[in-house]
């Protein structure tokens, strides 16, 4: 089934046509890597289906929420639902039946008022033994933090302080909000823009700081 609402006027998605143009990023692997196949899964902002045409390709049954209509037009391929609207929208929830094995979040919470209800929501659809995945960028990474003390908070069009992101995470307080939601938080990675090549520096920074090297972190919730 696929539930669309006429085209609106919002741009293509920025962070789509950077996939396109530099291919997925360890985040996007990750989280991949941790969907199942064959599962049932809740996509909240595909952007135009670059991972759910992978998890459609491995037998995943994908029903998705996304905002931008034209985005929604061509994720809708590999959907086996998709609505057009906010995932704010109680009444858009009210509309997936659920149960999902999978709740993928990639990089969407920051751009929420209210990530809180949202997720509160999503933990209810989870059948039992459920998971949900969640990237979110990390607003004290070392760069952002030589800014902050250069007295800098400056919006960009994508990355840590893209001018559409409502709300900000460090470690911590990221998994107080999936706490207090009802969620608890089973693993936490902590992907590092450093070269393939450079494993073993990658690996110490990330036993070292995570806070501090990750550019965002990916949590496992249960």
């Amino acid at each position: 089934m696929k539930t669309f609402t006429p085209p609106t006027d919002s741009p293509t998605s920025v962070y789509d046509e950077a996939v396109k143009q530099e291919g997925f990023s360890e985040t996007h692997r990750y989280l991949l890597q941790h969907i199942p196949a064959h599962s049932t899964v809740l996509e909240l902002g595909p952007a135009s289906g670059y991972m759910t045409k992978i998890m459609a390709g491995r037998g995943c049954l994908v029903d998705a929420i996304e905002l931008n209509a034209q985005d929604a037009q061509k994720a809708a391929t590999y959907c086996r639902k998709i609505i057009v609207g906010s995932v704010e929208d109680e009444e858009i929830f009210s509309s997936l039946t659920g149960p999902y094995q999978i709740a993928l979040m990639a990089d969407v919470l920051e751009h929420l008022r209210r990530p809180e209800s949202v997720l509160n929501r999503v933990r209810k659809l989870l059948a039992p033994g459920g998971s949900a995945l969640v990237s979110l960028p990390n607003v004290v990474y070392w760069r952002m933090r030589l800014e902050y003390l250069r007295g800098r908070f400056d919006y960009t069009d994508m990355g840590i302080l893209d001018r559409t992101h409502l709300r900000f995470f460090t470690l911590k307080t990221a998994a107080a909000m999936f706490e207090a939601c009802g969620f608890r938080v089973e693993t936490i990675a902590c992907p590092t823009p450093i070269d393939a090549s450079f494993r073993k520096t990658k690996q110490w920074l990330r036993k070292v700081s995570p806070s501090l090297f990750a550019f965002n972190f990916v949590f496992h919730l249960k």
